[in-house]
């Protein structure tokens, strides 16, 4: 009977260890997601940064060709 429940505990434990296993897998799972999301998030903003200047910039030139347009306008007068 002894031999019978030292094999009982001896099959929980390798239960147990292979939920072990499988915690810390996802763990290091769920770490690796955070860092890419975290990267991601992060070239995100940078790009939201470049539009922002990009679309500052547009509208400068854009203005730039109106100040020109206008001159050259007052130039035929």
């Amino acid at each position: 009977m002894y031999a019978i429940k030292e094999s009982k505990l001896t099959d929980l434990e390798k239960l147990e260890d292979k939920f072990d296993d499988i915690i810390q897998d996802l763990s290091e799972k769920i770490s690796e997601l955070e860092y890419v999301n975290d990267r991601q998030a992060s070239e995100i903003g940078d790009l939201q940064s470049d539009s922002r200047y990009a679309h500052n910039k547009i509208e400068d030139l854009q203005q730039e060709v109106s100040t020109l347009e206008t001159r050259i306008d007052n130039m035929e007068d």
